[in-house]
Parts: structure tokens; C-alpha cells; sequence
């Protein structure tokens, strides 16, 4: 009987606790008994060459791991495994630690994928390797320190002061940028949206107009630093430095996530 997969890539985290160690032992004595050839990964030390002849990715740990892992899928498919529910959210998950004749169930091709979209970033002109699958922030390392801009969307251009910009999907958007004032919205639509955090509004200069909006999958949003030091932009826990004439651009990726679920 054919193998549903061939090569597996699993992505834990650095816990150390009985129950996450068990889970991911139990994971890879799954895969071999099985005889599906894998190579295991610290979620803090993935590089691109690790997906090369994968067609699965099994995430061991919280969501921060399942996001890192998710950054350098291309076409796999990938499955999260919630290795600590008591201290875990495991919003992103599709398996508890206790749940492992799932895995052995989803292995001989009872499942279903579900798509997550993702964010593009264009830096400098280099496309980033990582995809965002929660957010991008355009800001500064420091909240006290206001974040400077030029922000460019829908034809229209204003130089800003404010608290940083997030720029979110569907499956980010429970998150910071709901705590920032927006609306949730579903992790498979094809669209963006963003706002602008405490935006300064001074009496003549920086009276910010372009404050929130939607991204759809044909457009963009660009942004020009006007700060000298201190400017960053974030591809979910990634950071990249963003100061004087450094240019970002962020798009919706043209790859969403195919994430494995339970059949």
C-alpha cells in the first residue's frame, strides 16, 4: 500500500517537560513504525533547505512554534500537534498530545486542509523568505519612541507619526489587531487589513487621513521609513531593522497555508 507521505519535517520547541518530550517520542515512533522517512527541526533554527522533499510538517509545541514552522512552507502541508493544552492555547492546533490515534489515523489519509492566507513582504526589493501568517508591524523597537512614515495605499500618500501600523490576516486578526480597534475577520479570505495604532495628530503637520483599510489580493500597501534609528518591521516574531530610506512593501502571498485538520 502507497505511503500518503513520503518525507516528514517536525518542528518542536526547546520545553523540556515530560509531556511535551513524550509527545514528540511518540511522534517519531509513529513515523517509524510506519517507515515514512523524517528529520526533526528546533523551531528557533529552521532554514529552507530543511522543506526540501518534505510533504509534511508536523508542529510539536504552542502556536509560536506552529507560526515559526509555517514561515517557510511553500506547498507541504502542515499539521499542529498541541504538546502542552494545560499551558498552551493551541488556537492553531488540530491534535492534543493526547490524541495520537488522530496522527496515526491522518497518516492513511483521513483528513481534510483547510487554507490560512498569508502576507508577503517585499523589503528593499528582496522578497522575504518568510510568508506571515498572523501580521506584519511597521513601527519601532520601543512603544515610548513614536514610529515615522511614509505610508502609501490606494493611490494616496501622507507622512505619518504614530504607534506603528498592523497590517493583518484573517487568522491574525483576533489578535494584536483586534486589540488595536479592528474587526475580526476569517482566516481563508483572500484579503488584508490594516490600522494604524494611536496615530499623533498634530495642529498643522501630520494630520493622518489613511488610517485603516483592506488590502485586497491584487493590491498592496508600502511604507517609507523617515526614522533614523529605531524603525522595525516584524513578520510575525521575525524582526527586520526599518530606518531612513529603507521601503517595505506587503502584499497578500499568492501561498496560503494548507493546513491538515481532523476528517
Amino acid at each position: 500500500m502507497p505511503k500518503m507521505f513520503e518525507k516528514v519535517l517536525i518542528v518542536y520547541n526547546e520545553r523540556n517537560t515530560e509531556i511535551h518530550l513524550s509527545t514528540l517520542k511518540k511522534v517519531k515512533d509513529i513515523l517509524s513504525k510506519r517507515e515514512i522517512s523524517f528529520v526533526s527541526a528546533l523551531s528557533g533554527e529552521l532554514r529552507e533547505d530543511f522543506y526540501e522533499g518534505v510533504d509534511l510538517v508536523i508542529s510539536i509545541g504552542g502556536d509560536g512554534t506552529f507560526i515559526r514552522a509555517s514561515h517557510l512552507v511553500k506547498n507541504q502541508l502542515i499539521l499542529g500537534i498541541n504538546s502542552e493544552p494545560e499551558k498552551s492555547e493551541g488556537f492553531l492546533k488540530s491534535l492534543k498530545a493526547d490524541e495520537m490515534e488522530i496522527l496515526e489515523s491522518i497518516l492513511e489519509g483521513n483528513f481534510k486542509i483547510i487554507e490560512r492566507q498569508r502576507i508577503k513582504v517585499i523589503l528593499n526589493g528582496k522578497i522575504l523568505d518568510e510568508l506571515a501568517l498572523n501580521d506584519v508591524y511597521v513601527g519601532t523597537s520601543t512603544q515610548f519612541h513614536s514610529s515615522r512614515y511614509i505610508i502609501d495605499f490606494n493611490d494616496a500618500k501622507e507622512e505619518q507619526r504614530s504607534s506603528g501600523v498592523i497590517v493583518t490576516t484573517g487568522t491574525g486578526s483576533s489578535a494584536w489587531y483586534k486589540s488595536a480597534g479592528g474587526s475580526c475577520f476569517g482566516f481563508d479570505e483572500k484579503t488584508l487589513k490594516f490600522i494604524v495604532r494611536e496615530p499623533y495628530m498634530g495642529n498643522r503637520l501630520y494630520r493622518a487621513t489613511i488610517l485603516s483599510g483592506e488590502i485586497p489580493e491584487d493590491r498592496s500597501i508600502r511604507f517609507e521609513s523617515t526614522r533614523d534609528y529605531g524603525g522595525i518591521v516584524t513578520v510575525d516574531q521575525e524582526i527586520y531593522d526599518f530606518n531612513k530610506r529603507d521601503s517595505v512593501e506587503v502584499s497578500l502571498s499568492e501561498i496560503p497555508l494548507k493546513v491538515i485538520v481532523r476528517a
